[in-house]
């Protein structure tokens, strides 16, 4: 009896659905458990993620193709210009070539730019040496050549007194008298109480017999220093005026 039961529900069994071979599946497939799936929530939390990465893909690309067109629309960067300074270049000497013209140029402009107090340091130097000259060659009694020498002397020192007296002392012994007052005169015009220029001319005037004239320049030199006393008692050339009271007198003071 057993297994005519067994067919009897087995029959029932297919009249049911034409589906209940596939039963078993289906009821596996869809059936439903009162507790939740562990996989879920991961693939939920996997989907969050791939869609934020998606978004972030996307506008990540948004903003580069943004940027390329601002970048093609926009006019190139202008250079910054820095303003260098050059470095300094050692300059070479020019050679030029003078010519005779240009060397006398340069000889006459540096003449013009030679110092003033060089120049009459030097000049006044040279008239000492040529006044020493002189009176070497006056002593030694080269009259000439002294006359010479002190024309030198006052081409460059013009003020030169002693030069003016003792040219006028050649003259004088060269019996050039008017010369020589004109160079005793020029010497007592820069130095009037210059004793020496006085002096000859009181001797040159009693040369010339011109007592009166000699010893008016006589007074003035013996005021002047009372020494040329000394002079005019032994001087050959005032013994003309030896007999004379005012002549005594002068040498008496």
């Amino acid at each position: 009896m057993s297994y005519i039961n067994d067919a009897l529900l087995k029959a029932q069994k297919d009249k049911k659905s034409p589906y209940a071979a596939y039963e078993p599946i289906l009821s596996a497939s869809g059936k439903k458990t009162g507790r939740p799936r562990k996989w879920l929530p991961i693939t939920v939390i996997i989907l969050c993620i791939l869609w934020a990465a998606g978004m972030i893909v996307f506008l990540n690309g948004h903003e580069n193709l943004l940027n390329r067109s601002l970048k093609k629309k926009m006019p190139a960067a202008t250079p910054l210009i820095v303003a260098t300074v050059p470095a300094a270049v050692p300059v070479q000497p020019q050679i030029i070539e003078k010519t005779a013209t240009d060397n006398k140029s340069d000889a006459g402009l540096k003449a013009k730019t030679r110092p003033a107090a060089i120049k009459a340091g030097t000049e006044i130097a040279e008239s000492k040496i040529l006044y020493e000259q002189a009176f070497k060659k006056q002593q030694a009694g080269n009259l000439d050549e002294a006359r010479d020498l002190y024309r030198k002397v006052l081409k460059i020192d013009p003020q030169n007194v002693q030069a003016l007296n003792n040219l006028g002392v050649i003259h004088m012994n060269t019996k050039y008298y008017k010369k020589a007052i004109l160079r005793f005169n020029d010497a007592i015009h820069i130095k009037h109480d210059y004793t020496d220029a006085h002096y000859n001319l009181a001797c040159l005037y009693a040369q010339k017999n011109n007592a009166r004239q000699s010893l008016f320049y006589l007074d003035k030199a013996v005021h002047l220093n009372p020494q040329v006393r000394k002079w005019a008692a032994n001087d050959a050339d005032l013994k003309v005026l030896s007999d004379l009271p005012e002549f005594k007198k002068l040498l008496e003071k």
